[in-house]
Order: structure tokens, then sequence, then C-alpha cells
């Protein structure tokens, strides 16, 4: 009997083995006619830079090879296209004797804007040789995005664009599919193939030896689910941690710059404080200046990070948002325990993401004001809460004033709990509902000095209370509740991490407001079913008329978050209807949903828990986290060798190279990511009726004044300029070295750089 056992599991591995052996024999045989497909693709200036192809105005296309190779199709990403179009794009590409190698006609309809498309062609490009290429737009508006400049070393071919027979002087948004032929094995085009039937093959030899029972026992014995229910909460934040790190280092640091206006004044403020100037925001440039468009705190915490770190300005604002990254899940993790990783899910929201890509102050933001809601349903929970829980919302409360001025806000939130308490007080004379009453009013009024003092110092230093006027501009009112309708679709699908579908995107605005009632009335039936069920530990309680609920309901963590969320945005969409400011869009949303979602969270979480499909949501979430770790270092995320920020950094000390320390550039043209960059510039302008002393005077604490040759050259022709000016351009354009690209001339002497 054991022999016949003995001989039995030998067949078996022996047959094992031979299967093996043919899957491998046909796993690693080669392929007939192999061809690997590479896609091509430019790197693409981070800001929102474009090169129009214009309306029946061929845009042109040289195509120089730098090697030989062939292609299935070119790469086109367009950027902008009109709603309305129903037009097409047409693609034309010849060789360099003008015979025609591909000619298509694309709809603009089955152009996904913002997304790369292929236009089909099969073409073998020679070392050497010449190609035109021609993007004839009928009927539509398409916009390219600029390549980064001095070419992409990553395309096989240098590119020169022509618009309307000018010279462009960039790149556009073009890349190829690149075929190549290869020896390629049914393994490699079969992914995992060969691993998964090697690993199989072991599986069944140690089956067969030691029997199913026993190996599936074994198995079960592995404390893994012990393990995960010790340690998997803080393993998940742990490499969530990683992955937002990791994604702010390779997209906004190694890969891309992500700096907007604002972005380069706090840093422009980040660089003054580490140079002992305080609030001077352009004291390197010889100005009395005073640091008022935004709160101080967030360019000294940049500044604080540069101190310690000793790098530039703008790399330390990627550290400190990791730094706030980690703080922000210590503070889940300390708050929720082992359930933090479902709260801390809301950190993957595209639009988080975004934010902590820029160098803004909506990060720290959210920190401040997520420790505010916690501490404010911590007092409002409990019967006795010490001092020491009030000092902290009001230091919370404050941060949140000197990150953003809107932040100001989470007082009227809190005042709205104030005239609560105090009407729980008249109704049922409970003195710890007074003390808690009036503790509460003393914080918020103390903190709201200090507002009021912080904002009477902005004024009689700079004129304005917030440092620039904020009173209403025109504004385009049925474009801009389309843009709030938009921004609130984006919301709630950033929310998933997923881009609103683009059948969504195509309805009209009055269907997509119906969209956006039923999501909104659906959240509002969720929060009162909740509270509801949960009874008087929910958010609302089990019978409305019961003050004790109402109470615990109303003071709830939950309730709480919402209310803070909510009131944000209905103050923000009444503001911006009131005062001009940029656009409706994720940046100043972001905040609100970020709580929203912990608060919904939180009220969800009882009903999930326990459900069988709960943990498997957490595993696949951690698989698909991990997964996009390994991708960034899969596609060269991490590739250190042509950082981004060097290269562009390379361009503005180019650009400045002949800009004088202590200077004011005139019709300046440089990128304006760069003002931080050099803080001891400032912009200017020159107009007609300007004379060269009240130049001076304008510009005092500059020691040069520079602009381009060219705009000298055209001012003096004009003849539009005061014989001071133009005496002054004369002779400095007369004095000038050659090959200068500036004019340089000296504000207070007679000397020309």
């Amino acid at each position: 009997m054991k022999r016949s056992k003995v001989s039995f599991k030998i067949a078996a591995i022996l047959l094992v083995l031979l299967g093996l052996s043919a899957a491998m024999l046909v796993l690693n045989h080669r392929a007939q006619k192999g061809r690997r497909t590479t896609e091509r693709l430019p790197q693409i200036v981070s800001e929102p830079v474009y090169v129009e192809c214009e309306e029946g105005s061929p845009l042109g296309v040289t195509l120089r090879p730098r090697e030989d190779f062939s292609i299935s199709g070119f790469r086109l990403l367009l950027v902008n296209l009109s709603e309305e179009s129903r037009g097409t794009v047409r693609v034309a590409a010849s060789d360099g004797s003008g015979a025609l190698l591909v000619n298509q006609v694309i709809p603009a309809e089955s152009i996904t804007p913002g997304k790369w498309f292929t236009v089909p062609a099969d073409i073998s490009f020679a070392k050497g040789e010449e190609y035109s290429l021609s993007i004839l737009a009928d009927g539509s508006e398409p916009y390219f995005m600029q390549m980064t400049e001095g070419g992409d070393a990553s395309l096989p071919f240098d590119m020169s664009v022509t618009k309307e027979g000018e010279a462009v002087t960039c790149g556009i948004s073009l890349g190829v599919s690149v075929v190549e032929e290869v020896a390629v094995t049914y393994g490699e085009i079969l992914y995992y193939s060969v691993p998964v039937s090697i690993l199989t093959a072991v599986i069944l030899i140690v089956c067969i030896l030691f029997g199913w029972k026993r190996v599936w026992e074994c198995i079960r014995r592995i404390p893994l689910a012990a393990f995960l229910e010790r340690y998997g909460n803080d393993l998940f934040l742990l490499l969530l941690y990683l992955a937002v790190c990791v994604s702010i280092y390779s997209r906004a640091y190694l890969k891309g710059v992500y700096i907007s206006a604002d972005s380069a004044g706090y840093l422009r403020e980040a660089v003054n404080l580490v140079n002992g100037n305080g609030f001077g925001y352009d004291q390197m440039a010889g100005y009395h200046s005073w640091f008022a468009n935004w709160p101080i705190l967030y360019p000294a915490m940049i500044a604080a990070v540069m101190l310690v770190t000793k790098v530039n300005a703008y790399l330390a604002s990627k550290i400190l948002t990791m730094l706030l990254v980690g703080i922000l899940l210590l503070l889940m993790r300390f708050c929720f325990k082992k359930d933090a990783w479902v709260y801390a899910l809301s950190l993957t929201n595209i639009g988080f993401l975004n934010l902590a890509y820029y160098t803004w102050s909506e990060i720290p933001f959210m920190l401040f004001m997520l420790g505010f809601s916690l501490t404010l349903a911590k007092i409002l929970g409990e019967k006795k809460t010490g001092v020491k829980w009030y000092f902290l919302l009001g230091t919370l409360g404050v941060c949140c004033f000197l990150t953003r001025y809107f932040g100001i806000y989470v007082w009227m939130v809190a005042g709205c709990y104030i005239l609560y308490l105090f009407w729980d007080f008249w109704k049922n004379r409970n003195r710890e509902t007074l003390l808690k009453a009036a503790g509460l009013t003393a914080t918020a009024f103390l903190a709201g000095c200090f507002s009021m003092a912080y904002l009477f110092v902005n004024k009689c230093m700079n004129g304005m209370a917030s440092g620039v006027s904020r009173t209403l501009w025109w504004d385009d009112y049925e474009k801009l509740t389309n843009d709030l309708i938009e921004s609130l679709l984006i919301e709630i699908f950033n929310t998933f991490s997923l881009q609103v579908p683009e059948r969504i995107e195509g309805f009209p605005y009055h269907i997509k407001v119906f969209v956006l009632a039923v999501f909104f009335v659906g959240i509002v039936w969720f929060v009162i079913r909740s509270g509801w069920k949960e009874g008087g530990g929910g958010a609302l309680g089990k019978t409305w008329d019961r003050q004790e609920n109402l109470y615990l309901g109303f003071c709830s963590r939950e309730f709480v978050l919402l209310a803070m969320g909510t009131i944000y945005y209905l103050v923000f969409i009444v503001i911006r209807y009131f005062s001009s400011m940029d656009t409706f869009y994720f940046r100043f949303f972001e905040p609100a949903s970020f709580l929203i979602f912990i608060g919904l969270a939180g009220m969800a979480l009882p009903r999930f828990r326990s459900k069988s499909g709960f943990r498997f949501f957490g595993g696949a979430v951690t698989a698909l986290i991990l997964l996009s770790v390994i991708s960034v270092y899969e596609n060269g995320g991490m590739d250190t060798e042509d950082k981004y920020f060097d290269q562009l950094s390379g361009q503005w000390d180019e650009a400045y190279r002949e800009i004088s320390e202590k200077s004011v550039v005139i019709f300046n043209d440089i990128d304006f990511r760069s003002s931080w960059y050099r803080p001891d510039v400032i912009e200017g302008t020159i107009s007609p009726l300007d004379t060269f002393e009240g130049i001076r005077e304008t510009y005092y604490g500059s020691e040069y004044l520079c602009l381009r040759r060219e705009f000298a050259e055209v001012m003096l022709e004009s003849g539009e300029y005061g014989e001071s000016i133009e005496e002054k351009l004369r002779k400095a354009l007369d004095e000038q070295e050659k090959g200068r690209e500036f004019v340089v001339i000296s504000l207070h002497s007679q000397n020309i750089q």
C-alpha cells in the first residue's frame, strides 16, 4: 500500500515536472516577427502654456531624425477644444521630396482634451533627412502644450515649429510610437506567465508530497490575520505616507515644478524671512514693503525648513508638505485609533494631491482646521474640559487665520455652537453648559482680538488690511455659476480619485445641477438616517424631541466636522459672488471636502466595519497604493539624472545672467515663477509721461534699470517717450556690449553697465 502511494506521488510529480517543462518550452520560444512598440513622448511644460492651432491656418512641424527608426503612429496631446466643436483636425506628413506619407482626418469629438491620442502612421525615418508635418484645424480650436525649452532628449528627432510662416521658439506636445523588431518570447508577451507556472508547479509538488489538508492547515496556522489586526492600520498609514511623499518628490521636483503666482509670493517672502527681513516682502530689493497679501504663517514655516535643511525655498516647501502630511496622519492615528486608515483615504483625493504638489497654504490650513474641529468636538462632547483644551482651540483658530485670512470663519462655526450652548442653558439651567459657553466665548473673543490686531497692523503698514483691494470687479455671473457647478462635480469625483466621466462632462449645466441635487439630497438623507438609527450616540439621536439626544448629536465629532465643512462651502460661495478673485476650482473647496469626507466616513464606519468585504476593501486599497509607489519607480519617476527643477533653475540663471543685483526689470518677460529666485529684482514699467527723475523716485530701492534691447529700440522708434528717457536709452544702446540681451542703466549715477 505504501509502495503504491509512493509510486503514485512520484508519477504525479513527474507529470507536474513534465507539464512545467512543456510550459517553459512554449513560453521561452521566440514569437515570429516580434515587434515592440515604445511611446516616445516629450516632457511638457508644467504650467498651462499653449501653442494654438488657429482655424484655417496650418501649424507646420519639421522633424529631423537623430537616428533611423520606424513608427506606427504619431502621439498628440491637445488641452483645449471648443465645447461646441464638431469639426476635425487634419494631420498630414510628407518626406523631403514632398511625397505624402500620411493624411489622416480626426473628428474633434473623438479627441479627449488633456489625453494623448494616436494618429495612425506607418513611416520609416532616416537620419539626416527632413520630414514635414502639417496640422490643420477645421471647425475646431485645438491647443498644444509647449515642450520644455532646449528640446527633449527622449525624442528620436529634433523639432521646429512654424505658425503662419513665423518660427515658434518652442516645440509642441507631439510624440511618436516607435516600432522595433525584437526577439521576444511568449513568456515576455504574457506577463508573469513564467513565475506563475513555476509557482504553480512548486505548490502542486508540495501538495503531492504532504497532502492538501496538511498544507492548508499549515497555511491557516500562519498568524497573518492577528498580525494585520494589530499592525495593519499602522502599516497602511506608513505606506500611504510613503506613497504621498514619493508622488510629491517625483511630480513636483524631479519631473515638474508647480509654482503659481501665489506660490511665488510665498517663496519670495520665505527667502526674505531667512535673510532677516521679517515682513519685508521686497526688502532684499531695497524697498520698505510689508507682506500682507497673504498671512505670514505659511512662508514662516517654509523659512524654518530652509534654516534647518539649508535647501532652496521651493524644495523646502515640498519637504514642509511632506512633514505636514505626516502630522495629519499622526493626528488621525491619535484620534481614530485603529480605524485611522479609513479616514486617511481622504489623502488619496485628487484635489488633495494637487494641493500637495503646489506651493500653497491649503495643506497646513487643512491640518489646523482638522485640529480645530476635533478639539471643538472634544470640548462640546465632554462635561468638563481643562483650560488647556480652550488654549489649544484658540491657538489652532489663530493658526487657521494666520494661514489663510478666510480661516477666521472657524469662529463663525464656533459662534453657532456658543449660541446653541446658551440656548441649552436657558432651557435646562445646567451650570456646566454655562461654563462651557463662557469658555468658548472667551476663547473666541481673545482669538478674534488677535486677528483684528493683525489686520489693523496690516492696514497701518500696507494701507489695506489684507494687502490688496478685494472689492467686486466685473464678473460674468452666468459663467461663474457654471464654474461653480463644474467645480462641485469635480470635487465629488476627486473624492474617489476619479475624473468626471466624459458622459457627465458633456451634460448641459441644468442637467448637471440635477445630478448635484440628487447627490446632495442623498448625503443629507444618509446623515439623518445614520443619526436616527444610532440613537443617543449617533449624529441626531433616536427621537428629535429629546434634548439630551439632540445635544449629543449636534456636538458629536462627526457632526462638528460636517458643520465645519458645510459652512465653509456656504460662506465661501457667498463671498465669491460679492468679491472677485479666482473662479471656483478645487483649490478653494478641497479643505471643506476633506472635513466632510472624514465626517461622513465616521458615520458610515459602524455600518461597514462588520461586513465581510470590509477587510477585502482595505487590502485592495493597500495593494493599489503599493502598486502606485512601484509604478513611480518603474516609470522612471525617481530618476534624478535630469531633475526638472535643476533644468528650470538653469534657465533662470541664464535669464538673469545680465540682470545686475537690485535691479528693476522694465516690461519683464522672464518666467514669473522665478520672482522668488531673484528676490533682489522687481518688475516695473515706463509710460510715455514718465521722466527719468520720476523713475528714480518710483524705483528708489533699485540700483539699476534693465530692459531688453529690442524693447529699448522700439521705445526710441516710437518717439512717444520723454527726452530724459530717450537720452538714457540712446546712450545705453550706444555703449552696450555686443551680444548682450539687456540694456542696463544705473539709476543713481551716470554710469551705464
